[in-house]
Formats: structure tokens, C-alpha cells, sequence
């Protein structure tokens, strides 16, 4: 018969949180044998304060080359949308310009953080004009801003919380704040068959423009008519995104040509295969993965290492190349390539 496992345990060594000792005494050595971890010190118990916030003190080109180097996958789409930006573009024409880069490439990213992660980097800015097209300054649009605030801040009661007598109706303002990219817009709905309070809002990075109007509205509740008030701001002139001077900087610098002989000169064993593989894809329309394969992949200089045909494609592509667009392209400056070859080869 097995032994009961209620008998490998000792009740009377078991410990138990209500027992003061055998006395009924504290008893201080047995409760510091029992302490998990030394008691703090008067340095480690007082609450420490808050550290500072890390500065950036890098320059706005280094925070674009260092987004370009940790984003290498959208570097071509990056480069071309500061470049795009070189005159002065809507949003509306920067999405359509991105979804065109983007169409036979897939990102996680949508036009709106391609432009909010190039802002954040000094290679884009948003900038609003008045009425005689002007750049409003940067001061002077936190100032309208400012005024905004002060014009709401005696809406408190009715747009803060709203009780109305005879019904249960509570209305609670939202305040909708939004980056040079992005509007916030807020309702309040009444819970009243027929009722209805509006509010909106239409507050922008350096909205100065944008002109606070109370307005009111009534409705009948069933017993009796009531008038609410609420803040309505005139919509904001569209502001357009510009290339900075410094992100201009760091796309001039780009030496794709350059780049692609560094390439080149690093693997001379596989000069031919890197020539092989852009003349192959100078064809109309690309050439697709299988048919580059069958192009290299049998070469006697790929045994060892042994080498296929993507290893060569990855690296074109990187260094500008080639590029994807429904299949493998070879780039101006990848033809390029290939006539320096041919004009070296003929000397």
C-alpha cells in the first residue's frame, strides 16, 4: 500500500502567520530568521525623484540618417517623399505621392506616419499661410492658439457639463487636439428621443485662423423646450508640407552610383553575376524571382560558398539598383552600371 502523503509532512514544523511563538512572546530572532530580504535603508525607502527626460541633441540631418538607417526597407520611399517636398505640397497630394511609392511595396506604415515619423526627424515641416498666403510664424500660431483656449474657457458650464431639469441629459466636452497631420473632431449626443447637441472642433497645430462661434440649439424634451449653447470653430485653411533645408541635405548626399561600386568592388568574384543580374532585368516589365533563379543560380562561382540568387538581389536593391515593381527593375542608375561595364570592357 502507498504511503499517505499527509504523512511526509510535519504539522507542528508547518509555518503558521498567527502563531506569536510558543509563548504566546515575539520573538525577534525567529521572525528575522523568517524575513525574505533585508529591510530598506532610509536611501532606498525615500521616493525617488523623477528622472529627466533624455534631450536629443542630435542634429536634424542625423536624426534623418539614423531614421533611414533603422527603417532600411522604406529608405527609397523616404528619400523620394523629402525630395517630392522640395516645393511646397498638400497632404492630400503627399498621400496620393506615398500610396504610389507604396504600390508594389508593402509597409506597416500609412502616408500619415510616413510624414509624422519625417517631421519628427527635421526632414518635413507643416506650415500654415493666411489669407495673402503668407507662412504664419510659429509664435504667432500658438498665440491664436492661446486666444482659442481663452475664448473657451468661459464655456465651462455649458460645454464642460450640461445638466438640463426635467431629464437625465449630461453633456461632456472633449477636447480634440491634433498634430500638423491629423484633425480631432468631437460630438456630444443627448440621450433624449429627438435631442441633439452638437459640438465640434477643429483644432490644429497653430490654427490661428480658426475663429471660435457660440451657437445655440433647441429642443423639446417632452415637457418642456430647452436651449443649449455650444462652441463651433470655423474650419482651418489646410496647411502644406515643406521639405527642411536640412532634410534636402541629407537626399542631395545620396550616392546610389557610388554606393553600388563599393558593391561591387567588395565582391569582385561576383562582378559577373551582380552584371548578369541587371542586364538580365533591364527587360520590359521586370523579371520575376524563378527567372533569375534559373540565371545564377547554376553559376560554378556560387558552389563555394554556396550562393543563390537572392543574395545578389537583396543587395542590389539596397543600394538602389534594383527595385520591385511587379517584378525585378533595374534602376537609371543601375543602367548606368551597366554601361560603365560596357564602355570599361571595350577600353
Amino acid at each position: 500500500m502507498e504511503a499517505d502523503v499527509r504523512d511526509l509532512f510535519d504539522e507542528d514544523a508547518l509555518f503558521d502567520p498567527f502563531d506569536d511563538g510558543p509563548d504566546g512572546d515575539f520573538d525577534p530572532e525567529a521572525a528575522a530568521q523568517v524575513t525574505v530580504g533585508a529591510p530598506l535603508t532610509a536611501e532606498e525607502a525615500a521616493p525617488k525623484a523623477a528622472a529627466a527626460p533624455a534631450v536629443d541633441t542630435r542634429t536634424a540631418q542625423e536624426r534623418f540618417r539614423d531614421l533611414l538607417k533603422e527603417t532600411p526597407g522604406q529608405r527609397c520611399v523616404m528619400l523620394t517623399l523629402v525630395d517630392y517636398a522640395r516645393e511646397p505640397k498638400t497632404g492630400a497630394e503627399m498621400d496620393v505621392r506615398t500610396e504610389e511609392l507604396l504600390r508594389y511595396g508593402f509597409s506597416i506604415y500609412s502616408p500619415v506616419v510616413f510624414r509624422e515619423l519625417l517631421e519628427e526627424a527635421g526632414a518635413l515641416r507643416y506650415m500654415l499661410l493666411d489669407d495673402e498666403g503668407n507662412e504664419i510664424a510659429v509664435d504667432e500660431a500658438a498665440g491664436g492658439v492661446a486666444g482659442e483656449a481663452d475664448a473657451q474657457s468661459g464655456m465651462d458650464d455649458a460645454a464642460a457639463e450640461t445638466v438640463v431639469a426635467g431629464s437625465d441629459v449630461a453633456v461632456g466636452a472633449v477636447s480634440g487636439a491634433a498634430s500638423s497631420s491629423a484633425r480631432a473632431a468631437v460630438g456630444v449626443a443627448a440621450g433624449v428621443v429627438g435631442a441633439a447637441v452638437a459640438g465640434a472642433a477643429d483644432v490644429a497645430t497653430g490654427a490661428a485662423d480658426a475663429e471660435p462661434v457660440l451657437r445655440s440649439e433647441q429642443y423639446f424634451d417632452g415637457e418642456e423646450t430647452v436651449e443649449l449653447e455650444f462652441l463651433e470653430v470655423a474650419d482651418e485653411r489646410p496647411g502644406l508640407w515643406v521639405a527642411t533645408p536640412e532634410g534636402l541635405e541629407v537626399v542631395d548626399e545620396q550616392d546610389d552610383a557610388g554606393e553600388i561600386r563599393k558593391l561591387l568592388a567588395a565582391e569582385p568574384q561576383y562582378l559577373d553575376i551582380y552584371h548578369q543580374i541587371l542586364d538580365f532585368c533591364c527587360e520590359e516589365g521586370g523579371r520575376s524571382a524563378k527567372e533569375i533563379d534559373r540565371l545564377v543560380n547554376d553559376s560554378p562561382l556560387l558552389e563555394e560558398p554556396r550562393r543563390y540568387s537572392g543574395y545578389f538581389v537583396g543587395r542590389l536593391e539596397r543600394k538602389g539598383a534594383l527595385e520591385w515593381r511587379g517584378g525585378w527593375c533595374t534602376t537609371q542608375v543601375g543602367r548606368d552600371m551597366i554601361e560603365e561595364a560596357l564602355a570599361a570592357a571595350a577600353q
